[in-house]
């Protein structure tokens, strides 16, 4: 077993508590952590439309179609990036409703597959009937209860960091990375 050089565990240690804390903060504050990504991508939004429209302004882009697309693309991505920055928990729980109809779909496509083929076996095609069940009824919830999608998210999210941050915070006091 290899051991580390101290300055590695002291910085292994310290993004340990970093982490930690960020996931001790998630749990304290669940709807901030997911109101903080939703503001990132929209940040993200805003550069990519800036970018698209400066490649539709470039003079190396010979093709007039190529040109447009990449100006309609970035006009569109700075318009929902803005609306994003504007209003923040609307974007938030307008994309957390829009996961529920993606997983509600998910969930109907999993009854269907179980009821419609013949060629599984009886416990495979109930197991996937049942997981669609399931899988609609929570995307049902997340739908007509968006902050229970939200709140959801964040704890999954906390505890993510917070065992990233003790898993960080024992390496560097073991001084060697677990693998």
């Amino acid at each position: 077993m290899s051991t580390t050089s101290g300055a590695y565990r002291a910085i292994e240690i310290i993004l340990g508590l970093v982490a930690l804390a960020i996931g001790i903060l998630a749990l304290v504050y669940p709807t901030a952590v997911v109101v903080t990504l939703v503001v990132f991508f929209g940040i993200a939004l805003l550069l990519i439309g800036i970018l698209r429209l400066a490649t539709a302004a470039s003079s190396n882009w010979a093709e007039s179609s190529t040109r447009k697309t990449n100006a309609i693309i970035g006009i569109l991505a700075i318009i929902f990036g803005a609306i994003i920055l504007f209003v923040p928990f609307f974007a938030t729980e307008v994309l957390v409703i829009f996961i529920g109809i993606g997983l509600l779909i998910y969930g109907i496509g999993r009854i269907a597959v179980g009821g419609a083929a013949g060629n599984l076996s009886g416990g495979l095609r109930a197991l996937l009937i049942i997981v669609g069940i399931i899988v609609a009824i929570f995307a049902l919830i997340v739908i007509f209860f968006p902050l229970i999608g939200i709140y959801t998210y964040a704890f999954f999210v906390s505890i993510a960091f917070i065992l990233i941050g003790i898993d960080s915070i024992a390496s560097g006091i073991v001084g060697s990375p677990m693998a």
